[in-house]
């Protein structure tokens, strides 16, 4: 996902970047990753795993079945 940026430099020297707003998050924000495959899902779309000695939450039913 690339987002279109313009650089330039002030009067004073210094050079700053203008990009377009937004977020990358579509929807209510309501999301969490997988700590599987790192995507951000809803949270109805996760379920919660004992993994490692904690609590992960991780997609359901896994993560290559859904898009």
């Amino acid at each position: 996902m690339s987002k279109d940026t313009v650089t330039a430099v002030r009067q004073d020297g210094l050079r700053y970047q203008s990009k377009v707003g937004g977020s990358p998050f579509l929807g209510s924000g309501h999301t969490r990753s997988c700590f599987k495959c790192g995507k951000h899902r809803s949270p109805a779309s996760l379920q919660s795993i004992r993994l490692l000695g904690r609590n992960e939450v991780v997609c359901k039913p896994n993560c290559k079945t859904l898009p």
